[in-house]
């Protein structure tokens, strides 16, 4: 441990205290590499550079299951897939209805009050835009349930799929089957 004069501490102007922290933060990184040396050589060598195999093999996923878990993750990507191309299309249908909005504020802004079929033609807009509406509010509940759906399915993947472990070399095998199997022509 080092020991630093009292006179050195309490000395009123920081600039001199500069160099005395400094050697003492010198001193404490130069002491950390050789505890650190010392632990390391206590240590058996590494058996090989790939991971090793889970010590308990009863948490360990079959292959059945760990091709299982694989399907349904891909199964869950296509579904999410969907639905961000769906909320994509709905993004676009809701900028609709809102252009639609603004237009007709703009004509209705502009609209003489004696004009009959001017405002026939903004109450045919209305109903239009009312239409465009309904149309996105019914797409819209569609998506939340597929959402609560897709969120239910994850959830129930990562409870059954991420809790084990798996071996690397099935899953290796899993990939190489279905890369076989994509090149294999279709009958």
């Amino acid at each position: 441990m080092l020991t630093f004069p009292m006179q050195a501490i309490q000395t009123p102007s920081p600039l001199r205290a500069l160099p005395l922290l400094t050697a003492a933060l010198a001193a404490l990184l130069l002491m950390q590499p050789a505890v650190a040396q010392e632990k390391a050589t206590t240590k058996p060598p590494a058996k090989s550079m790939t991971k090793a195999a889970p010590r308990n093999k009863a948490n360990l996923m079959t292959r059945d299951e760990l091709r299982a878990c694989m399907n349904e993750q891909d199964r869950l990507q296509v579904i999410r897939t969907k639905v961000d191309q769906e909320q994509a299309a709905l993004d676009q249908q809701k900028a609709r209805v809102q252009a639609m909005d603004a237009e007709r504020q703009k004509r209705a802004a502009a609209l003489d009050p004696a004009d009959e079929a001017g405002r026939k033609a903004i109450e045919d807009e209305v109903v239009k835009r009312d239409q465009e509406a309904d149309a996105y509010n019914a797409r819209l509940a569609v998506l939340r349930e597929q959402v609560a759906g897709f969120d239910a399915g994850r959830q129930a993947w990562v409870e059954r799929c991420t809790k084990k472990d798996f071996d690397e070399m099935d899953e290796a095998a899993i990939k190489k089957e279905r890369a076989q199997a994509a090149r294999a022509p279709k009958k």
